[in-house]
C-alpha cells in the first residue's frame, strides 16, 4: 500500500461511523453465510433443534472468547441486557423458522427492513435523528430490496410474517445495543447466546419435539453446523461492535448489504433463477452501503481547508 493510499485509508478509518459500517458489512457477510448453511440444514433437521444448536455453539464460542480476554462473561444484574437477550431470542426463533421455509434472500429482504424501524425509533429513544444522507441510503436500499424480491414476497405467508416480526424485534435489539455500548460485545453475545439456548431447549420439550441429532452422523452436516455456530458468533460480535461505535440509523442501513450476499448464495449455491431486474436491485443495495461510507462532500471540503491551513502554518512558522 503506497503512502497516499495509506493516508487516505487512515483518514477513512479515523471516522468511528466508517469503522462501524465496515463492521456491519462483515456482520452482513457472516449472517448471510450462516443463513445459507441453515437453509441447507433445514432439510436435515427440525428448525427449532437447529436454532438451539446454533445458539449453544455461539454460547460456547463467545464464552471462550470472553474468558480468554479476562472478562467476566456472566452478567446477571443488568436489566437492559436481559431485555436485549429475550427480545433477541424471540427474533432469532422467528427468523430461523422463516429461513427453513423461504429462500434466504427472501428472509434477508424482509428482515432488512430494520433500518426503517431503527431510523424511526432512534430519534425518539437515542436522539439520533436520521439525516438526509441516511434516508437516501434507506430509499436506495429498500428500492433494491423490492427489485430483488418482487417475485417472491407474498409466498409462504406465515414464514413471511415470522420474518417481519424478526425485523421489528431486531430493530428494538439494535436500539438496546446502542444503550449497552459500555459493555464489551463478547459479554453481550455470551449473555444472549446462553439465554437463547435455554429458551430454545424449553420450547423443544414444551412443544413435544423429539431431540433427534442423528443428522450429525454425516460429516457434511457436522461441518455445516460448525459453520453456523462460527459465522453466527462472528456476525453477532461484528454487529454488536458496529452499534457500539456508530450511530444507529447509519449502521443499521449498512445492514442492507446482507441482502446482496444472500442473493449471491441463492444464485450461485442454491441455483435460484435470477433476473436482470434482480441484479439491478442487488446493485442498488450494495450502492446504498457505499453511499453511507463515502464522506459527505462538505466534510471533505472542510478537511481539505484544515489541511491547507496546517501547511500554511508550517511554511510561515
Amino acid at each position: 500500500m503506497n503512502l497516499p493510499v495509506r493516508k487516505r485509508f487512515a483518514g477513512f478509518m479515523s471516522s468511528s461511523n466508517n469503522k462501524a459500517i465496515l463492521w456491519m458489512v462483515l456482520g452482513g457477510f457472516d449472517f448471510a453465510t450462516m443463513a445459507a448453511l441453515i437453509h441447507a440444514l433445514g432439510k436435515e433437521c427440525d428448525w427449532l433443534i437447529l436454532a438451539f444448536l446454533r445458539m449453544f455453539l455461539s454460547f460456547v464460542f463467545s464464552l471462550v472468547l470472553a474468558m480468554r480476554a479476562g472478562l467476566a462473561p456472566i452478567v446477571l444484574d443488568v436489566p437492559l441486557l436481559w431485555l436485549r437477550s429475550f427480545i433477541g431470542c424471540s427474533a432469532m426463533v422467528a427468523t430461523f423458522y422463516a429461513l427453513t421455509r423461504l429462500p434466504i434472500s427472501d428472509v434477508a429482504v424482509i428482515t432488512e427492513t430494520k433500518p426503517i424501524w431503527v431510523a424511526l425509533l432512534a430519534g425518539y429513544f437515542l436522539g439520533e435523528a436520521a439525516g438526509k444522507r441516511i434516508w437516501v441510503s434507506i430509499i436506495m436500499g429498500m428500492t433494491g430490496v423490492i427489485l430483488v424480491e418482487h417475485a417472491h414476497i407474498g409466498n409462504g405467508s406465515l414464514a413471511g410474517l415470522a420474518a417481519l416480526y424478526g425485523a421489528l424485534a431486531g430493530a428494538v435489539v439494535m436500539i438496546i445495543l446502542r444503550k449497552l455500548r459500555g459493555l464489551d460485545p463478547r459479554v453481550i453475545v455470551t449473555h444472549f447466546a446462553g439465554t437463547a439456548s435455554l429458551a430454545c431447549l424449553v420450547l423443544i420439550f414444551a412443544l413435544g419435539k423429539e431431540f433427534d441429532l442423528s443428522f450429525l452422523s454425516e460429516t457434511k452436516n457436522l461441518l455445516m453446523l460448525a459453520g453456523v455456530g462460527l459465522f453466527g458468533t462472528v456476525g453477532q460480535l461484528a454487529m454488536t461492535k458496529a452499534f457500539a461505535m456508530g450511530e444507529a440509523p447509519g449502521v443499521s442501513a449498512a445492514g442492507f448489504v446482507k441482502v446482496g450476499f444472500s442473493a449471491g448464495y441463492d444464485l450461485f449455491v442454491f441455483r435460484y433463477a435470477i433476473e436482470l431486474v434482480t441484479l439491478l436491485g442487488i446493485t442498488l443495495i450494495l450502492g446504498s452501503t457505499a453511499w453511507l461510507i463515502k464522506p459527505p462532500a462538505r466534510r471533505e471540503k472542510v478537511v481539505e481547508e484544515v489541511k491547507k491551513e496546517e501547511i500554511r502554518g508550517v511554511e510561515t512558522g
